[in-house]
């Protein structure tokens, strides 16, 4: 059995799904949704996936609601992948 502790390596499963900036994806909740911006503990990255790691990765993104854009909405990655799953 290999020990993946404090690796990068990705699990199985949702794994596949990429997560990139200024890309749509459909919410369970708001609908079509744009994302903003991708955090890795205080890093703004370009993409993600849910990965075993020891940072916490934040999802940033915008909906409409009732006709008006609402934007800073937030998730973490693996919220983000439940609701567009």
């Amino acid at each position: 059995m290999n020990d993946s502790s404090g690796s990068d390596d990705l699990p199985s499963g949702e794994a596949d799904l990429l997560i990139e900036r200024d890309e749509t994806y459909q919410h369970d909740r708001y609908g079509l949704v744009e994302v903003s911006d991708i955090w890795k503990g205080v890093h703004e990255v370009d993409s993600a996936r849910n990965m075993n790691q020891k940072n916490t990765i934040i999802v940033r993104f915008s909906a409409e609601e009732k006709g008006e854009t609402v934007d800073e909405i937030t998730d973490t990655l693996n919220e983000f992948l439940e609701a567009i799953e």
